[in-house]
């Protein structure tokens, strides 16, 4: 186990044994959050650019409800073919 900290927040790594083998686990335990990684979703980390991760942090918790549309699950699904 390994914990990194810094003045905005900590988060430990761990790796875990799973029934689909190894995972490296992240944990953000202030929050509450985890993700456990196979191999190739950490590589696909390493594909990214920094502008990928600054996009991220600009709304670390999601959309802001001024960006996002927001539409009922309704209008999103397809009825007999055609949207509703």
């Amino acid at each position: 186990m390994l914990t990194l900290t810094n003045e905005f927040t900590t988060v430990i790594i761990e790796k875990v044994q799973t029934r689909n083998g190894e995972r490296l686990r992240i944990s953000s335990p202030r929050l509450g959050y985890s993700i456990d990684l196979d191999p190739l979703e950490l590589e696909a980390l390493t594909w990214q650019t920094v502008e990928t991760f600054s996009r991220l942090l600009r709304t670390p918790y999601g959309p802001d409800e001024d960006e996002a549309e927001m539409r009922p699950f309704s209008d999103l699904i397809l009825f007999g073919g055609e949207h509703a």
